[in-house]
């Protein structure tokens, strides 16, 4: 008997690296104007951004429907395997209600699916740990409870350029997000809740540093777990941001980059940097 990991590509897997692991990565689709692309595998980040800068059309994000989750369980169910299916988060999209109900439409128990809260590299922490797990023997209801304990101390914090992102997205006012563009504010977001939040702004992209850095001196790293350097489309800012946090005593002992995809680069946008981690206990 084996455990299938599954997740969506809200994950930002490589898909490469996701292969080697064992884990099946479930697209998510992305629409700009009337062209439509699975996140992934006919659009890939580079590409994303290209099209998201020339600001002809304003993307959207739609997640996998049941039957993308149905035929990986039924695969599952037909060899007698157990799966734990790690979708984004609940409160960002639909993915976990079309795992669920793709569970139960397969009509197979032996699925576990995990509200993970989170986004991006979070979801890779939590689905690397599970390999680690299925690689010792545990089962996926075994596996569940432990991610069920490990998810509430995964942190996401970033820089970001702009509101404006946000505010299309329909997570800021356009009096909020008009305001931070005539004063220069630059914010400070976290995954909180399973929510993407706004935790601070600051005048210019140095005092937001500050604030970034700040928050994770608050927070600090477990490094029995990787760390993950985050940026949307500029690699050349985790270039700027390691040095700092070097300085503070802040780098993770293992420490990735991660490129933001399409599902919370549309609603983040260009120039963002920051880390995903798991917390010090």
């Amino acid at each position: 008997m084996a455990i299938r990991i599954i997740t969506d590509s809200s994950s930002d897997f490589d898909r490469t690296y996701a292969k080697e692991l064992g884990i099946d990565v479930v697209p998510m689709s992305i629409q700009f104007g009337d062209t439509s692309y699975l996140d992934g595998v006919t659009l890939n980040k580079a590409d994303f951004y290209r099209l998201l800068l020339s600001g002809k059309e304003n993307p959207s994000t739609a997640q996998p429907a049941p039957s993308d989750f149905l035929t990986l369980l039924e695969q599952v169910k037909a060899a007698g395997d157990e799966a734990v299916v790690l979708p984004i988060s609940s409160v960002l999209s639909g993915t976990y209600q079309s795992a669920c109900i793709a569970k139960d439409m397969c009509g197979y128990s032996p699925v576990e699916i995990v509200d993970t809260r989170s986004a991006t590299a979070g979801i890779q922490l939590l689905a690397e740990h599970a390999c680690k797990l299925r690689d010792q023997g545990r089962s996926a209801q075994e596996i569940a409870r432990e991610l069920e304990e490990l998810k509430d101390r995964i942190r996401i914090f970033a820089l970001i350029d702009t509101l404006e992102y946000l505010r299309r997205g329909g997570r800021l006012s356009s009096l909020q997000a008009g305001l931070g563009t005539v004063t220069k504010l630059k914010p400070v977001i976290s995954v909180r809740d399973g929510a993407v939040v706004v935790v601070g702004k600051a005048f210019g992209v140095s005092a937001a540093m500050k604030q970034l850095l700040k928050f994770l001196s608050e927070h600090p790293v477990d490094n029995a777990f990787p760390a993950f350097a985050l940026y949307s489309d500029d690699e050349s800012r985790v270039d700027d941001f390691l040095p700092k946090l070097r300085e503070l005593d802040l780098l993770p002992k293992e420490l990735r980059r991660c490129s933001i995809g399409p599902t919370i680069g549309t609603h983040i946008g260009p120039g963002a940097v920051g880390m995903a981690y798991v917390e010090r206990l």
